[in-house]
């Protein structure tokens, strides 16, 4: 009997990496909160990941930071210059995760983690 799709991703979903940028679906939300199934970088422990039914993202925008503040660069995912945005990061049930799109670098995900520290100090 083959593995189908809901349970491949769960076991990705499992074995998710800090710094991995997902799909995620974020579909029901108030304003001003993101929405829709958009790209995401997790930025909860990999330990914890393992062991947890949530991660923690940020998510992602195509919407440069000269329109909107506290965004930062972090390369192209799905076809489009990304921008993760600080304000929305965010808890999520693992079961909102559609699958992997790319890794942050090691220098991005530092960038990424200064932005975080002073957002939330």
């Amino acid at each position: 009997m083959g593995v189908g799709p809901a349970q491949r991703r769960d076991r990705a979903a499992k074995a998710m990496k800090r710094g991995t940028v997902v799909w995620v679906d974020l579909s029901d939300t108030y304003p001003p909160e993101m929405g829709k199934v958009r790209p995401a970088i997790v930025v909860s422990g990999t330990a914890h990941n393992e062991v947890l039914n949530t991660v923690v993202v940020v998510p992602t925008s195509s919407i440069a930071p000269e329109i909107w503040p506290l965004r930062l660069a972090v390369g192209s995912f799905a076809g489009k210059d990304s921008f993760a945005v600080i304000p929305g990061i965010r808890q999520v049930r693992k079961g909102r995760l559609k699958g992997a799109l790319g890794q942050l670098t090691h220098d991005k995900l530092a960038e990424l983690d200064e932005c975080l520290d002073a957002y939330l100090r």
